[in-house]
């Protein structure tokens, strides 16, 4: 057995409408089954709980789901925008006010790539990223900014542990190369921009394949303290893991070890082997397990969000489980 803490905790989404109420509902649950680092629940898309405002503040316009910016010029705005997250706020009032003793609370964050990936310069959205504010690096600055005082609110507001959710980088750095001209310095400044001066714990998310570039690329980034990748639905990601690496930049592996996509919930032995074998191949340089990214996607036949919501719980809950199977004396 391994001896020493190891906290279980959730990257952020659920399948219920918005609603206080679903939100009190949520951390309640979070609460009974004894996760440690709940994170605020993510009721909406985590694209349109950060890109909405911007469509009030009339730097961007949306048609058919897509977020289109027409002048560059706006993003001037986002120099004076005061951030404000409801289902944050709200996850603070419930737990200050309520019976729930939780160390720590997680705050998801979209990342700056993964924001300018969604927003269209062009009405052409069948070109792709290359039609995005993703592929404009020389326009990208202004969303440095947007993101970094959306974690610097996170953290007044009391969350203590901060991430960033960057799933298109898994997308954009590969193997052999980055796409649309960005360096590997490029992205570690960005991220290190992003977290300088704040307190607390760091992390970033990247669902998905990673590449041993990108692994290397983030292990290498200060001011981030946990990396937290998929390995349910992804396994081959284990093999991309450096454990040394990842031991000698001072960094812990937050792994994902149940699907956030298959409405099943595995075995408990199932997700025991998959966290003994991430732990071995890292010396148990281990913290944050959850499952592979939010549930917000998880699904059942019939479209029943409560049923599918039971799972997801039911997934988090044998997390719990199998981390305190592993950790007890």
């Amino acid at each position: 057995m391994y001896k020493g803490l190891i906290r279980t905790s959730h990257v952020g989404s659920f399948p219920l409408p918005p609603s206080f109420e679903n939100i009190e509902r949520i951390v309640d649950d979070l609460y009974s089954i004894g996760l440690d680092a709940p994170p605020y629940p993510q009721l909406r898309s985590f694209i349109n709980i950060y890109l909405d405002p911007l469509k009030d503040l009339g730097v961007l316009f949306e048609r058919d789901g897509f977020y289109f910016l027409d002048d560059p010029e706006k993003l001037s705005l986002l120099e004076d925008y005061k951030p404000h997250v409801l289902e944050a706020e709200q996850t603070i009032e419930i737990v200050r006010g309520g019976r729930y003793g939780f160390k720590w609370l997680r705050a998801p964050v979209t990342g700056v790539f993964t924001l300018a990936s969604r927003i269209y310069l062009s009405r052409n959205i069948g070109e792709g990223l290359k039609a995005t504010l993703l592929a404009r690096k020389d326009l990208i600055e202004p969303m440095k900014t947007y993101v970094a005082k959306h974690l610097e609110y996170m953290s007044r507001l009391g969350y203590n542990i901060l991430f960033i959710d960057e799933p298109v980088l898994g997308v954009i750095v590969g193997r052999r190369r980055i796409l649309f001209g960005y360096t590997g310095e490029d992205i570690v400044e960005t991220i290190n921009t992003l977290f300088n001066k704040l307190s607390g714990e760091h992390g970033i998310h990247v669902c998905g394949r990673i590449s041993p570039r990108l692994f290397k690329l983030l292990a290498s980034v200060e001011k981030l303290d946990i990396l937290n990748f998929e390995f349910h639905d992804s396994p081959t990601n284990l093999k991309v893991i450096d454990g040394e690496l990842l031991v000698s930049s001072g960094k812990k592996l937050a792994p994902g070890i149940a699907s956030s996509k298959k409405p099943v919930v595995e075995d408990i032995e199932e997700l025991k082997q998959i966290l003994l074998g991430t732990g071995e191949r890292v010396d148990w340089r281990i913290d944050l397990v959850s499952a592979d990214c939010g549930f917000g996607g998880l699904s059942v036949e019939g479209g029943d969000q409560w049923r599918a919501y039971r799972i997801g719980i039911e997934k988090l809950r044998n997390i719990v489980r199998v981390v305190k199977s592993i950790t007890l004396d």
